[in-house]
C-alpha cells in the first residue's frame, strides 16, 4: 500500500505536524509506504520517521511573496497537489488540516481520507472577514469532497455538521494518540535535579508557543495566588517573574522530563480540536487542568485525571491548582491513573482505527 500524507509543516515541529509523524511511523511498520508532503524549503527533508518526505515551496501571487495573507497556504495547496500527481499514483490520500484546497475540488477517483484537527470557524471566531474567509471555504471544501472525514474530537464533529453541513454518516471520530514507548515517566527527583529545580517545591507546567490562544497570563495568574511553588513556562523565552520560571524551548528528551518534574500540567487554551500536550502530560504521568473548549474533557474523569474548568477566570484555575497540589497521595495515585489512560490513546491503537477506514476505503474502490 502507498499512502500520501498531506502535512502542514515538513518538520514535525506542531501538534498537526506530529500527529502526521506518528501516524506515519506505526504505517511504516505494516510495511506500508508513507509519503509527507510538507511545506519546506528543500526538495527532500530527512527525517526520523523514515518516511519519504516531500518538501514543497509554495508559490507566492506577487514577487517577493507580497499579497493577500493567504496567499503561502494557497500556494502550498495548489504546489502539493501539483507534486502530488507527480510522485504517484498513491493507494489512498489522507489529508490534514486546511492543506488540501485543490487536492480536494480536483480530486480524481483515489480514495480520499481528510482528518479534521479543528476547524477555521472556531479558530477565527469573532474575527472572520473577506481577507480570511476563503479559508473556510477551502476546509468546506475538503469536507464536501472527501470519502471520509475524521474529526479528532466529538466536538470537531459537531462543528463540521453545524458549520459545513458534513453529513454525519461520513465522519468518524478518532482522537489524537501519543507515543508511549517515548513519553514515559521519570523519577520526579531525578527529572527536578536535571532541570536544576530545588526538590520539595511544587510546580505547575504550561507548555505552548502561543501564549494568547493558549492563556499563559491566566496560567501565570492562577499559580501566582496559587499554593503552588512556581509555574514552569515550556516552549518560549521570557524574564522570570515572580513565581513564574521560564525554561524557554525544549528538546523532546528535556520536555518529557519537564512533564515528569511538574505536579501538574495548566492547559487553559481558547480552543483545541483535540491536543497533545495534554496527552504528553498523562503519558508522563501527570494530571491536567484543561479549559472545556481543549475537548480534552472528552477522555478524562473529573477528580480522576485532573480537572476541566468551565471558567477562563483565573481564580476558577486556582482552585483546582490548590484541590491537587498539597496533597501527595492523591498525586500519587492520580500520576498511575494518568498514565493508564494515556495507554489506551497509545498510536499503535489509534493507528489501528485508521488501519481499519483504509480497509474500508479501499474495498469500496
Amino acid at each position: 500500500m502507498k499512502i500520501c500524507m498531506i502535512s502542514g509543516l515538513a518538520k514535525f515541529s506542531g501538534g498537526l505536524e506530529n500527529v502526521v509523524g506518528d501516524l506515519s511511523k506505526i504505517l511504516m511498520r505494516r510495511n506500508v509506504e508513507v509519503n509527507i508532503f510538507g511545506r519546506s524549503n528543500k526538495d527532500f527533508v530527512e527525517s526520523e520517521y523514515n518516511c519519504k518526505i516531500i518538501g514543497v515551496r509554495p508559490y507566492t501571487l506577487y514577487p517577493h511573496g507580497i499579497g493577500l495573507p493567504h496567499y503561502g497556504k494557497f500556494g502550498y495547496n495548489l504546489k502539493t497537489w501539483q507534486k502530488i500527481k507527480t510522485y504517484g499514483p498513491y493507494d489512498i490520500i489522507h489529508g490534514h488540516g486546511d492543506n488540501c484546497f485543490f487536492s480536494s475540488i480536483f480530486r480524481d477517483d483515489t480514495p480520499f481520507l481528510m482528518t479534521f484537527h479543528g476547524t477555521m470557524v472556531k479558530v477565527l471566531e469573532g474575527s472572520i472577514n473577506l481577507r480570511n474567509r476563503p479559508f473556510l471555504y477551502a476546509e468546506k471544501a475538503a469536507a464536501d469532497r472527501c470519502d471520509i472525514a475524521v474529526a479528532c474530537s466529538k466536538a470537531v464533529k459537531n462543528e463540521l455538521i453545524t458549520h459545513y453541513n458534513a453529513s454525519s454518516k461520513k465522519i468518524q471520530v478518532i482522537h489524537n494518540g501519543v507515543n508511549v514507548e517515548k513519553f514515559v515517566p521519570i523519577d520526579k527527583k531525578e527529572a527536578r535535579k536535571k532541570l536544576s529545580l530545588p526538590e520539595n517545591n511544587t510546580y505547575a507546567l504550561w507548555v505552548g508557543s502561543n501564549p494568547q490562544r493558549k492563556r499563559l497570563p491566566t496560567a501565570i495568574k492562577a499559580v501566582e495566588n496559587s499554593q503552588c511553588s512556581k509555574l514552569l513556562v515550556v516552549g518560549m523565552d521570557g524574564k522570570n517573574l515572580g513565581k513564574t520560571v521560564f525554561l524557554g524551548k525544549l528538546y523532546e528528551q528535556d520536555l518529557i522530563t519537564a512533564y515528569s518534574a511538574a505536579d501538574i500540567l495548566l492547559f487553559p487554551t481558547i480552543y483545541e480540536g483535540f491536543p497533545v500536550a495534554p496527552l504528553e502530560a498523562l503519558a508522563c504521568g501527570l494530571p491536567v487542568i484543561v479549559s472545556e473548549e481543549s475537548n480534552i474533557g472528552e477522555i478524562i474523569q473529573e477528580g480522576t485525571h485532573g480537572f476541566v474548568v468551565k471558567d477562563e477566570n483565573p481564580l476558577a484555575y486556582q482552585e483546582k491548582i490548590n484541590q491537587i497540589i498539597n496533597n501527595a497521595t492523591t498525586l500519587s495515585e492520580m500520576s498511575l491513573k494518568c498514565r493508564n489512560l494515556a495507554l489506551n490513546y497509545s498510536w499503535q491503537k489509534q493507528a489501528e482505527k485508521y488501519w481499519i477506514l483504509y480497509q474500508r476505503l479501499l474495498k469500496n474502490h
